[in-house]
């Protein structure tokens, strides 16, 4: 999902990378309303469900160096030595990165890019989130900082209703909810 990802990593990291995030709902915050408009059709890749998501701080790129040192280091960086591998661990393994959090390695298709990444559940750095806490963050911050204005439930709420078609909250929850995902994407 990102230009800088090496090949053959594959990360899908509107789900599953808060500094990427953070990034992309700024710059669309700089480029105005037509940019942060633009951003519940570009969402569509998170999906409905609970996912995990990363707050850590290193980039896409220097987790796909870290899981690739490793699959080196086993042999396993190619298409089939990975496959065969996978095959023997239920389908995917985990793999601690630097910042000490644990990435799960699945298999994606043999000619795109098969090092698929996610992160590991109960991870150090991770928070588990739903999909709609995480498109609603993404919009406050994206309009409040075209706004300049102050992240409040009251925006989370309009943002909802304007760009997402949501009912409205009745609080931030802290919780994994938007209110925890709000304070990942700034940076807490």
């Amino acid at each position: 999902m990102t230009d800088d990802l090496p090949f053959p990593a594959l990360l899908n990291c509107w789900k599953h990378h808060a500094g990427w995030v953070r990034a992309r709902v700024e710059r669309a915050a700089r480029e105005g309303e037509a940019a942060v408009a633009e951003l519940p059709r570009e969402m569509l890749v998170v999906g409905t469900r609970l996912m995990d998501f990363y707050t850590g701080a290193l980039a896409p790129a220097e987790i796909a160096e870290d899981i690739f040192a490793h699959l080196d280091a086993r042999g396993a960086r190619e298409f089939a030595a990975l496959s065969e591998w996978l095959a023997g661990s239920d389908g995917y393994v985990v793999l601690e990165v630097r910042d000490g959090s644990r990435w799960a390695v699945r298999l994606g298709p043999e000619a795109g890019r098969y090092v698929h990444l996610h992160p590991a559940r109960r991870s150090v750095h991770t928070l588990r989130v739903h999909a709609n806490a995480l498109r609603t963050a993404a919009l406050v911050v994206a309009h409040a900082g075209r706004l300049e204005a102050a992240v409040s439930l009251k925006l989370a709420n309009e943002v909802r209703a304007r760009y997402l078609a949501l009912e409205p909250m009745r609080e931030l929850c802290a919780d994994g909810g938007v209110g925890a995902v709000l304070a990942a994407l700034e940076g807490h």
